[in-house]
């Protein structure tokens, strides 16, 4: 048995309860229609801003992702302490190619997943 047959049906008022209503009466009803028409239209404004301004931080988040690794391996590389490593010749070109590589592979991953 399904839940909607057990439920009554949604109906408008008929003509009889009209006739029972009287004009100051029906006036109200529909003042607080309009009212609550108004309401959801200002709900649903809201929301619409709300998914923009998110979809705005996921942007914001996304770009501070993908100059994030890069900026580390440049803070780490930038420390004044003596690494054995930066005396080979390819080095420093290796560490760009790595840096450069790192934003390139985070930005492509972002984008396929549709952030940026």
């Amino acid at each position: 048995m399904s839940d909607h047959s057990t439920r009554p049906a949604v109906t408008g008022p008929t003509a009889k309860d009209l006739d029972a209503c009287s004009v100051e009466e029906l006036r109200t009803f529909l003042l607080g229609v309009r009212q609550y028409q108004k309401e959801l239209v200002l709900l649903h404004q809201k929301s619409v801003h709300l998914y923009h301004g998110t979809k705005t931080a996921r942007k914001v988040s996304s770009w501070l992702v993908v100059f994030l690794l890069p900026t580390v391996l440049g803070g780490i590389y930038s420390a004044n302490f003596y690494q054995p490593e930066t005396g080979f010749v390819w080095a420093w070109p290796a560490f760009l190619a790595l840096v450069l590589a790192s934003g390139v592979a985070m930005f492509t991953h972002l984008r396929r997943r549709r952030c940026l």
